[in-house]
């Protein structure tokens, strides 16, 4: 016998941020020159979200644990310290004309693009050039999501949020080269 669980309906929306000025600089930078080539190729990339507050981030875990609309699980972590969105260190891009459902060809290129210009891409998480649907190495396909690349983790240390405590982002941005 199968239980169907229900879900509540979502809160009210917690909003996000889409301000690049809030991106490590080498980041944005790169960022930036990603979004260029991306054009270039026919596509309209934009920034989806950037920087994430740990109430954004509670908002967004909550789907598919708590409540749900339709999207299911949105984001694997808890807290705003447990991703680089939190730092200046992450973006979600999505097309400005499909949104979220652009067309192969666009994260296609977002991947390959993103790679090739240092960053890592939620579609390849290790780097390896095979996208995470079908690398049976990759955990799960994040499309959208691009951050900054080596050195870091795909996610932060307790290292990365000390500094941020201590230090602010810019000693995190330090740490990783991003300054």
């Amino acid at each position: 016998m199968t239980t169907t669980v229900h879900l509540a309906t979502p809160p009210v929306e917690v909003a996000c941020c889409r301000d690049l000025a809030l991106l490590a600089p080498k980041f944005r930078a790169t960022l930036e020159r990603v979004f260029a080539q991306m054009k270039a190729k026919g596509h309209d990339p934009v920034v989806a979200e950037t920087l994430r507050t740990r109430d954004r981030q509670r908002f967004l875990y909550g789907f598919g644990r708590t409540y749900d609309d339709g999207r299911g699980v949105v984001t694997m972590s808890p807290d705003a310290m447990a991703t680089w969105h939190g730092f200046g260190l992450a973006v979600d891009v999505i097309s400005a004309s499909m949104e979220w459902n652009a067309p192969e060809s666009f994260w296609r290129d977002l991947r390959e693009l993103a790679t090739a210009a240092g960053l890592t891409s939620g579609d390849d998480w290790d780097r390896d050039g095979v996208a995470a649907g079908p690398d049976p190495d990759e955990r799960f396909s994040d499309r959208p999501h691009v951050q900054w690349g080596p050195p870091m983790k795909r996610s932060p240390s307790p290292r990365a949020a000390e500094l941020y405590r201590t230090g602010g982002m810019t000693a995190v941005w330090a740490e990783v080269g991003a300054l």
